[in-house]
């Protein structure tokens, strides 16, 4: 068992705070949840929160409209301190003030290039960019003003907090999950290098403002296809960790 601390930043509950609450939690608009919700657009049981060997583990419970963590969309997810959850029309924030300011200094050290944006055009960070807009020292009845880690902070500097970093092999695995990983790994790996494999430079050319453009490349159009298609494979083998 674990306590949690979750927001609502939008929807009809906004301003709600559930400070140190034991997990597991679960949110939906039944009144079984311990987040009961009056958003139409958010399933019974929606999402449930729980501890799983010291990590906080958000699973979607097969929600009608579905359930994103920083603006993409997933089934079951590690939550951290400054995940923005979105279902339906309710927008919330997971960790307290401190935990989140933990882990913004912990960014603020790390060398976050090769990490990847997520949810960059979701509509939870169009809302979060214009809240943040609003907010001002005189706001002092705003909800998400209330959340003292947001307060005289813009939403590039919350940014590290959506980033999504290389993530970590795996540790205990049974030799045949050992393996089965592994010909998944190698699977992409296999795609991958042909893909590269395939690129080439293009002669220099003139761009619109007559400069010299030499950073373009050109794609075998099979090797095209190939990306294509595995893109929708990751996408299959995403949704179907989550299935029954």
């Amino acid at each position: 068992m674990a306590l949690v601390t979750i927001r609502i930043l939008d929807g009809p509950e906004r301003g709600k705070a559930f400070h140190q609450v034991a997990t597991p939690v679960t949110v939906g608009r039944e009144e079984g949840n311990l987040i009961q919700l009056s958003d139409e657009r958010i399933s019974r049981y929606h999402l449930k929160i729980h501890e799983n060997n010291g990590a906080i583990i958000l699973t979607d419970l097969q929600s009608t409209n579905g359930t994103r963590i920083n603006g993409e969309v997933v089934s079951v997810w590690h939550l951290r301190p400054g995940d923005i959850i979105s279902a339906g029309r309710t927008v919330l924030v997971f960790g307290s003030t401190d935990e989140i300011t933990t882990r913004l200094a912990s960014l603020a050290k790390q060398d976050l290039s090769s990490c990847v944006p997520m949810g960059v055009d979701g509509e939870e960070f169009n809302f979060l960019s214009r809240s943040l807009e609003r907010v001002t020292t005189d706001d002092i009845n705003s909800s998400l003003f209330d959340v003292a880690i947001f307060r005289g902070l813009s939403p590039k500097e919350l940014a590290p907090l959506h980033l999504l970093a290389p993530p970590s092999i795996p540790t205990g695995l049974q030799p045949r999950s050992a393996a089965e990983l592994t010909e998944f790994l190698q699977y992409l790996h296999l795609r991958l290098r042909y893909l590269v494999a395939s690129v080439k430079p293009e002669p220099n050319k003139k761009n619109d403002n007559n400069k010299t453009d030499t950073n373009r490349v050109t794609v075998a159009a099979d090797q095209w296809q190939n990306i294509i298609d595995l893109y929708d494979r990751i996408a299959k083998y995403l949704n179907s960790i989550s299935e029954p």
